[in-house]
């Protein structure tokens, strides 16, 4: 497996080397690496077999790529395509064709990802890592001074060596740009130490892309043995939850680092705060003042959604003496409606109001809209709080945070449906009002069991031949035998609750 992987590495980057020339990738080293590691010559037929035109076509392969996981048919598939292009080709320089780069890349990531998964994962206790990242890719040629590449070491002790190279020249003779040793806590660095080593001691899938820079990593444990990783700066390596690029930039304090990832994911909304101001001027029946006759009713609201805390707090301050304010603490809820806010568009482009528009002279309604994101500054949107003037997305978000917020409800605790509610006595009938669709009148039915609540929906006999119908529990009340709203033997009763396959549409048959 060891070697399967070296395989798939050496040729990745040789079919990924904008500047190789076509004669190292048909001559015949190739076919000795392939016969080596027992990969057959078969033209494709088995790969064809099982996945049709993908053993020879880019578009198809990457398709399916993901489900292959027998490494000799892999292999062999490998060596086969190659052989056209060695042997039977029109011309070898065909091979360095876009489409052709990549199939073979394709193939060989997944090469390598099978045979990585199979080989030794890290043991031991992390004593130092030392992290790679090449952020050149497929595309234009970076500028002399454009930092391409950067150097990450960091101990158990807490030390760590930093440097960062320009492209330079381009003939292989980076430009060191900056560099810093320093020392971050030891707690600090133990916790990204373990981290690493816990993600890299499990299997993961080694992800290679041919458009996109790369990083190599070795980890040391205590008793000196070295373990090496490499994939491209794409990946999105996560230890409870917490993104391990992201715990090597806050660690070592540098939010510009490359590390994993490449440091081009897009940024992340940590909080949102909504102000909104109404100003309403109200005349008075009786002059306030000699100066006055408006009286003036000052409301704002303010809601905020923080990532950190995983609250939603409103406030609202009705008027001088009267605040009412509402927190809600919900466990990832939050996270989940700060993630739906597109950290680029926000929430979409605002069209702004004519300049015709009338203003109403007795109201004006503001808002203010700040944005605090994970990484970037913090952005605020202003306007007046109408259609035209809020971003265009602004009511998809209302009504995510309104219907979070109207889920949980204002508590059991004042419902007449809670505190009027009797307790059933053992000799007691359950009685059950219930409405079909579309009716406007309820109906008694018994409930033999005390299962049902209000809001149910449930199977009862209509008519006069009993056939089954759904309808839903409006209330539920117990009686003594005496005090029975309908006489026993005139109320039928309930036969069960509803399933969910008592509202499937019926199968049509043709």
């Amino acid at each position: 497996m060891k070697q399967i992987h070296e395989f798939a590495v050496k040729w990745f980057d040789k079919f990924r080397d904008k500047k190789i020339n076509y004669i190292e990738l048909v001559d015949h080293y190739m076919a000795d690496d392939c016969e080596a590691l027992g990969f057959v010559m078969d033209c494709g037929h088995a790969f064809a077999e099982k996945y049709d035109d993908a053993a020879s076509n880019s578009e198809a392969l990457e398709r399916i790529i993901g489900e292959v996981a027998d490494i000799p048919l892999l292999g062999s598939a490998i060596y086969s395509r190659w052989r056209y292009f060695n042997h039977w080709a029109y011309s070898g320089e065909e091979i360095l064709e876009p489409q052709n780069r990549a199939w073979f890349t394709m193939a060989l990531s997944r090469l390598g990802e099978l045979a990585n998964s199979q080989l030794m994962l890290f043991k031991g206790v992390p004593q130092k890592v030392r992290i790679i990242s090449n952020n050149v890719c497929y595309g234009p040629m970076p500028e002399p001074d454009e930092e391409i590449e950067q150097h990450i070491t960091i101990n158990a002790e807490g030390r760590v060596w930093f440097s960062a190279y320009n492209f330079g020249s381009g003939f292989g003779e980076h430009e060191k740009a900056r560099s810093k040793i320093y020392k971050i806590e030891k707690v600090s660095a133990a916790k990204v130490l373990n981290a690493i080593a816990h993600y890299f001691g499990n299997e993961y899938i080694e992800v290679f892309a041919t458009d996109i820079g790369e990083w190599v990593m070795e980890i040391t444990n205590t008793e000196g043995q070295v373990y090496k990783y490499r994939g491209s700066l794409i990946a999105d390596f996560e230890v409870d939850g917490i993104d391990l690029s992201d715990m090597v930039r806050d660690a070592l304090g540098m939010d510009d680092l490359y590390v994993f990832d490449g440091n081009n994911k897009p940024d992340r909304v940590d909080r949102v705060t909504i102000d909104y101001h109404r100003i309403t001027k109200i005349k008075s029946k009786q002059p306030i003042s000699e100066t006055a006759e408006y009286m003036t009713w000052d409301y704002t609201e303010s809601l905020v959604l923080d990532r950190e805390s995983e609250t939603i707090e409103h406030i609202q301050n009705i008027g001088s003496g009267c605040i009412v304010s509402r927190k809600y603490y919900v466990q990832g809820g939050v996270e989940g409606l700060l993630d739906d806010i597109d950290a680029d568009d926000l929430f979409g482009e605002i069209e702004g109001n004519p300049d015709d528009v009338v203003e109403n002279p007795l109201e004006t309604k503001d808002y203010t809209i700040t944005v605090g994101f994970k990484k970037g500054p913090q952005r605020v949107i202003q306007g007046t709080y109408d259609k035209k003037a809020l971003p265009e997305f602004w009511g998809d978000f209302a009504d995510a945070v309104w219907q979070f917020m109207r889920f949980y409800g204002w508590g059991e605790m004042l419902d007449p449906a809670v505190y009027e509610k009797i307790k059933r006595r053992k000799q007691d009938y359950i009685y059950c009002s219930v409405e079909f669709e579309e009716g406007y009148k309820s109906y008694y039915y018994i409930a033999d069991e005390d299962n049902i609540s209000v809001g149910d929906y449930v199977i009862v006999p209509v008519g006069r031949d009993n056939h089954h119908s759904a309808a839903e529990v409006v209330k539920v009340e117990y009686f003594a035998e005496e005090d029975v709203p309908l006489p026993l033997d005139r109320t039928k009763h309930i036969i069960r609750k509803c399933t969910d396959e008592d509202f499937d549409p019926p199968e049509v048959k043709t």
